[in-house]
């Protein structure tokens, strides 16, 4: 790779993620403000394990609630709607052979409104959807 390459990567990443994150953050705020009861809660998490100092790295792995409402928030509001990649090689992807070229789609949007792995009340903020964490919807 060129390093002009990886300079024009570098700004994708730059420029994606702060776009992305932005995105992220703003959606959080609007669904806390529409829901003062989680809002509340992760006020009292952020006071209680916080205090009054700003949060380090070993704070942010403790703030449960918060991380359960980020997640939901990424669930309803994902920041891109799709993955698009293609297959460098022939790939078997649950018995399906995927020639090599082949463009490959992963809907993020659909997946995260799927009633299938989400349930009925896949339309509603529910943060305690992820109350063990993210792995257990991936099975």
């Amino acid at each position: 790779m060129k390093i002009e390459d990886v300079i024009e990567e570098c700004k994708l990443f730059y420029f994606a993620g702060q776009e992305t994150t932005a995105n992220w953050l703003t959606w959080t705020i609007i669904v806390l403000s529409m829901h003062p009861d989680w809002q509340e809660k992760a006020r009292h998490e952020v006071l209680r394990i916080c205090g009054k100092k700003t949060p380090d790295l070993k704070d942010i792995s403790h703030l449960r609630i918060i991380s359960m409402v980020l997640q939901e928030v990424f669930r309803l509001y994902p920041p891109v709607i799709g993955l698009f990649r293609y297959t460098v090689q022939t790939t078997d992807v649950g018995g399906i052979f995927i020639p090599v070229g082949v463009e490959v789609v992963l809907p993020t949007l659909l997946l995260h409104d799927d009633p299938e792995y989400w349930g009925e009340d896949v339309e509603e903020f529910k943060p305690e959807r992820f109350s063990e964490g993210i792995s257990c919807k991936l099975t």
